[in-house]
């Protein structure tokens, strides 16, 4: 989707937005890092996110495939930024080839060094022209703009008519130099409507997260006007280095606060690939921060506008790729804690599966091939937990799988892309945790709803005015003994309305294959939708993937470390996935699983102080 098309609509309903840039960093695993940190920051909902281009397109490669990598597995709407001076218009050519075929669809087009005399384009206005003449429409472009005017022009005025050529040429949005000078900016903008410059201006915002950081980026403030200042002179004097960074966030937030009181709604965040104090601004309470993520919007003259829409459209998160995101309606359940897995081994499919999953010999799942990603991708998608003890034992590997029900500052188990998610809370302490201290080690879960609005917090999805419904259903490893206590208990003629698939590595049990929709909506005008189901051939399937998770942190070669008990659980263990189908009484799931947990034995009897204080 077009940036553009987004910053319109947040506009026309008066939404605050955002968006964050990034840098490609120099090794793999500074890489993966940013991934992760991505992955985190993805949960305030920006707008978009930048990924800068090296001088001459020294990082075309990185910077395209993190863009890529932000479109099509975190569903990030992602701006390419792309220099064009002094490039060889092959790279130029190929780099927007590899965008298009990667849904990467808008570019931030700057200059870059000066031009030689041998370079294909002069000016960034050249290369804009040169983007609408050989791809039309196709991408959204922005460009930048200086609110002090750029080193190398002669005027400010001048600057500003060199901007003008850029939007008639068929840019589409300018994103600012940053500033420290609100009224800088302000008066930028009124300059530039005066002259006919029409489009969205959004403020470039840099952070200030040290001392030395903030020097260095002062620089670019030509004019030390008395707010810049003022600023100065509070970052220098006698504060540590978390004062200056709580001194930061408040200044960048009330700079935020004028501009919004002043009619400003989008802002771009170089986020130099930090993110403490970006997510501070945005979610520090007021009036120190934003307060993004209190329950309620903040009132009053301090926020002038709505809170960033944060409805989903599905119960998962779409890709951003507009062939995929059009398409695809429907995802089986299983890859419910793991969607950058799933959108890997599915990226290559020519058509995804919408209004019904359809036969279910047919999703045509393949083993992710690893040619398709660089080898910092590959890192990201596979990143390991660390490896358990040699000498664990059961007790020790159910306190990891509780831990993992309740922390959200680090990934403990490889089954966990991100922290449990928020309507499996409503489950957590009557289901989940009595499982886990009886090693049924679940993985997957979801809690019943009969009819709740759609705009729910934690289970709503879809348009305003609609209702939505979901059976309850969990997964989990368990031994054969406690497999064969759960067949028993579900064969019971008062659990009828209970299915189940399980598998060991090398059988197979169920009660009843093929397709269940578990999650569906009904909206005002629209056919019932159904996004979440259940199948068996998608069970079979997943079940490789999570058997194969418990030795991923053992690297081929290395088998011998891995401990007695984990090979004893991956060659024997059941993987089971329980659906209740009677969501009206929701009573049947956590029924039976009491049963189940009065036959097996309780390996966890008290959690040390320091795991329970991790889930508080």
């Amino acid at each position: 989707m077009k940036i553009i098309d987004k910053i319109h609509e947040n506009l026309e309903r008066d939404n605050f937005f955002y968006s964050f840039e990034y840098f490609p960093p120099k090794t793999d695993a500074g890489c993966v890092n940013l991934y992760e940190r991505m992955e985190r920051m993805k949960d305030l909902n920006p707008c978009f996110v930048g990924v800068t281009w090296g001088c001459e397109g020294s990082t075309s490669a990185e910077t395209l495939e993190i863009c890529s990598s932000a479109q099509n597995l975190l569903g990030l709407e992602a701006l390419m930024h792309i220099t064009c001076t002094n490039t060889p218009l092959a790279l130029l050519q190929e780099s927007l080839a590899k965008a298009r075929d990667s849904g990467v669809q808008n570019l931030f087009v700057l200059r870059g060094a000066s031009a030689s005399s041998e370079s294909e384009f002069k000016h960034a206005v050249d290369f804009v022209r040169w983007v609408r003449k050989e791809h039309g429409d196709y991408f959204g472009i922005a460009v930048a703009g200086y609110p002090e005017g750029h080193d190398e022009a002669e005027s400010y005025e001048k600057d500003l008519q060199y901007l003008k050529e850029k939007v008639d040429a068929g840019a589409d949005l300018v994103i600012s130099q940053l500033f420290y000078d609100e009224e800088i900016f302000m008066q930028f903008v009124h300059d530039c409507r005066k002259i006919g410059i029409k489009c969205p201006i959004i403020p470039g915002i840099m952070p200030i997260n040290t001392r030395h950081q903030f020097q260095r980026t002062k620089k670019f403030c030509k004019r030390q006007t008395q707010a810049v200042k003022e600023l100065a002179e509070k970052v220098s004097s006698k504060l540590d280095d978390d004062e200056v960074k709580d001194l930061g966030v408040r200044e960048v937030a009330r700079m935020i606060k004028k501009l919004m009181r002043r009619g400003v709604r989008g802002f771009h965040f170089f986020t130099q690939n930090l993110e403490k104090s970006v997510m501070r601004v945005l979610t520090d309470a007021p009036p120190d921060g934003l307060g993004l993520l209190g329950d309620e919007e903040p009132k009053g003259g301090d926020f002038p506008c709505h809170f960033p829409e944060t409805r989903r459209d599905l119960p998962w998160r779409k890709s951003a790729n507009m062939r995929r995101c059009g398409e695809e309606e429907i995802r089986p359940a299983f890859w419910a804690n793991r969607p950058k897995s799933y959108m890997a081994r599915t990226i290559s499919w020519d058509d995804f599966p919408n209004d019904r999953w359809g036969d279910s010999r047919s999703p045509a799942f393949g083993e992710v091939d690893h040619h398709l990603f660089p080898s910092h991708t590959r890192q990201w998608l596979y990143a390991t937990t660390t490896p358990f003890a040699a000498n664990s034992t059961l007790n020790d590997i159910c306190l990891l799988f509780l831990q993992s029900l309740t922390r959200t500052d680090t990934q403990l188990l490889p089954w966990f892309e991100s922290s449990l998610s928020s309507e499996s809370h409503r489950i957590l302490p009557s289901l989940l945790q009595p499982m886990n201290t009886h090693a049924l080690l679940s993985i997957n879960s979801q809690p019943g709803v009969n009819g709740e609005p759609s705009d729910t917090k934690d289970v709503g999805w879809g348009p305003k005015g609609g209702y939505v419904y979901q059976k309850a259903y969990v997964e989990f490893f368990c031994s054969p003994d406690a497999a064969d206590q759960v067949f028993d208990v579900i064969a019971q003629p008062k659990y009828a309305a209970l299915t189940y698939m399980a598998s060991s590595l090398n059988g197979f049990k169920a009660n009843h294959e093929g397709v269940t929709a578990v999650t569906w909506g009904v909206f005002p005008g629209k056919e019932i939708i159904q996004p979440t189901v259940v199948d068996t051939a998608s069970f079979m399937e997943w079940k490789k993937e999570a058997f194969a998770l418990w030795l991923v942190p053992y690297k081929p070669g290395q088998e011998e470390f891995c401990p007695p008990l984990i090979r004893e659980i991956y060659n024997t263990w059941w993987l089971v996935h329980i659906v209740d189908n009677d969501y009206v009484t929701d009573k049947l799931l956590q029924g039976a699983i009491g049963e189940v947990l009065q036959k097996v034995p309780k390996v966890v009897v008290k959690e040390p102080a320091k795991q329970q204080q991790a889930g508080k």
